[in-house]
């Protein structure tokens, strides 16, 4: 089983189903993004935790930076990768992880129309 990242959302097109940017992960990659999510934004920033890490539903999981503004959407960029910059030794849990934001989640967020170099 696997869960979605989604990345953004376009209004303009008319099929519902076809507005969202997002990418599909196996399950262990999943959980262990999850956790990177957590340790990034709690407790300090329960906000973007929330709208990025909603409450997923049994059937339906997906993590989702579609919602958030440019301000909102350029500070996660910006934590995520100072986080994951700082893991000196990082566990092979963490590794994983940031496969999942260097392989899968950044090509996506950096052609996001919200993306500003830092």
């Amino acid at each position: 089983m696997g869960a979605s990242i989604f990345f953004s959302k376009d209004e303009s097109i008319e099929k519902p189903e076809d507005r969202f940017t997002s990418a599909f992960i196996h399950s262990s990659y999943w959980d262990s993004f999850g956790d990177l999510l957590d340790k990034v934004f709690l407790p300090s920033y329960p906000k973007l935790h929330k709208v990025i890490k909603s409450e997923e539903g049994e059937y339906l999981k997906f993590y989702s930076f579609a919602e958030l503004d440019k301000e909102q959407f350029n500070q996660a960029v910006k934590l995520i990768r100072e986080y994951i910059a700082k893991q000196k030794n990082p566990t092979e849990w963490q590794k994983v992880a940031q496969v999942v934001w260097v392989e899968i989640a950044e090509p996506y967020i950096i052609q996001d129309k919200r993306y500003q170099k830092t």
